[in-house]
């Protein structure tokens, strides 16, 4: 966003050509500064009120997020994120609180935008991109407010049907965020494709950020190229493999149970999404009502009929 400034004009009061003096013009020349200065101070007074009602967290102040009594302002992922909120929304919040759901873009961070107020929690991420990404920024008070589901890594093909296909020097597609790149490399390494010097499930930060140049072994030969996530899936016909997530997948048209040559498991998965929440607001009632829902029975239930085998749920008693 851009800030409007506002530049106030000089004037100058000048005899005028019948000869009149400055002392002879001064009582006229004090009304108009007097009016000018008036004027001046009640533009900045409506600026200064424009920009407290446009952005009150300016300043840094615990009211850059909603109050208590408001809809609860929920960034997230289209799919499944937003179709679960709107379930909890028309369903299952029975007037005890209301969601105002946001529904991510291409290139917009919801960390980013809770920080700025923009947003007062978020369901778009995993633990291992919330805490990449904190450190990155220096983001230190996004906490876990709820765990709530596994969309699992996949490895997608249009030109093999089975991973023993694979030929010698095969392209490779992976995500070119971070932690899922880690996570894609993992999913290679149980296919029997690659050797990493870590196992999946293994949280400590050196396995969290794996890359290429850590593969141990690559018998195949693969190529590595990193890609925008949303841009895998309608770059299949140009590779021999793709890993997507398991959100990407489904927003692209693809049924990740029925068309993964191989997915993660969902057991000790340490990529479970989670609802991120602002340490200024862990103890809203809106915020704990919304946690206690999201692990709940009744969205476990909607996320196995709805995406049964594409979207896991790690809470609700299954």
């Amino acid at each position: 966003m851009s800030e409007n400034e506002t530049h106030p004009g000089s004037t100058a009061t000048i005899p005028p050509s019948g000869g009149a003096s400055l002392t002879e013009l001064e009582p006229e020349g004090r009304g108009n500064r007097t009016k000018v200065v008036i004027a001046v101070v009640a533009v900045i007074a409506v600026v200064a009120a424009a920009l407290l009602v446009w952005r009150p967290w300016s300043s840094g102040e615990p009211s850059k997020y909603s109050a208590a009594d408001a809809p609860l302002r929920v960034f997230a992922s289209v799919t499944p994120h937003a179709e679960i909120l709107k379930y909890v929304n028309d369903e299952l919040a029975e007037g005890e609180f209301e969601l105002q759901v946001i529904e991510e873009t291409d290139g917009v961070n919801g960390n980013d935008v809770v920080e700025n107020g923009d947003a007062d929690v978020s369901y778009f991420q995993h633990v291992p991109y919330l805490e990449s990404d904190s450190a990155d920024k220096g983001y230190t008070d996004l906490e876990v407010g709820a765990t709530v589901h596994v969309e699992p890594y996949g490895i997608y093909s249009e030109k093999v049907t089975d991973l023993t296909q694979v030929p010698d020097g095969g392209l490779v597609l992976l995500s070119n965020n971070v932690s899922n790149v880690a996570r894609g490399l993992y999913l290679l390494q149980e296919a029997g494709l690659i050797t990493l010097p870590y196992q999946f499930g293994d949280t400590s930060a050196a396995a969290l950020k794996i890359t290429e140049a850590d593969i141990v072994s690559n018998p195949r030969n693969l190529e590595f190229r990193q890609v925008e996530p949303a841009q895998i899936p309608r770059s299949l016909p140009d590779a021999a493999l793709g890993l997507v997530n398991g959100n990407v997948a489904l927003e692209a048209g693809l049924k990740p149970a029925e068309d993964a040559l191989l997915l993660e498991k969902a057991a000790g998965n340490p990529y479970a999404n989670i609802l991120t929440v602002p340490t200024a607001l862990k103890d809203d009632p809106r915020v704990t009502a919304l946690a206690q829902i999201l692990e709940g029975p009744e969205v476990a239930a909607f996320i196995d009929r709805t995406y049964p085998g594409s979207v896991i749920p790690v809470a609700g008693g299954n």
